[in-house]
Parts: C-alpha cells; sequence; structure tokens
C-alpha cells in the first residue's frame, strides 16, 4: 500500500488547489483550463456551482492530507 500514499498525496494537493482556486480566483481556473484544454477541463456546471464544489474539493483535500500524513 506504501506505493500509493505518493499518487493520494499528489491528488490530494490538486484537490486543495483546485478548491483553492474556485473559491478565490474560477477566472484563473478558467485561463488555466482553456490553456491545457484536454489536460485540465473542469465542467460547466462546477463552475456555476462554484462555491460549493471549492468547499468540497477542500475538506475532500484536507482529510486526505491528513488519513495519508
Amino acid at each position: 500500500m506504501e506505493e500509493y500514499t505518493g499518487i493520494s498525496l499528489i491528488i490530494a494537493g490538486l484537490a486543495l488547489i483546485s478548491g483553492l482556486l474556485l473559491v478565490v480566483a474560477p477566472g484563473l481556473l478558467i485561463k488555466a483550463g482553456e490553456f491545457f484544454n484536454r489536460v485540465y477541463n473542469v465542467e460547466s456546471i462546477i463552475y456555476t456551482k462554484r462555491v460549493p464544489f471549492g468547499i468540497l474539493y477542500l475538506i475532500a483535500g484536507a482529510t486526505l492530507f491528513y488519513l495519508l500524513w
């Protein structure tokens, strides 16, 4: 199971960053999504309900960090 810890920490970090950007600077996330077109694609429903999704991502990322650290 140790081989999955690093990957899980990276995913948790991405969830925290995504949640923070959705809550604080959604425009920056939109620009990044346009720049990386297919690498990081966030659906329009997430942008319309960005605060609940952002908070959910923050909680999920923090929980993963807490459980895996």
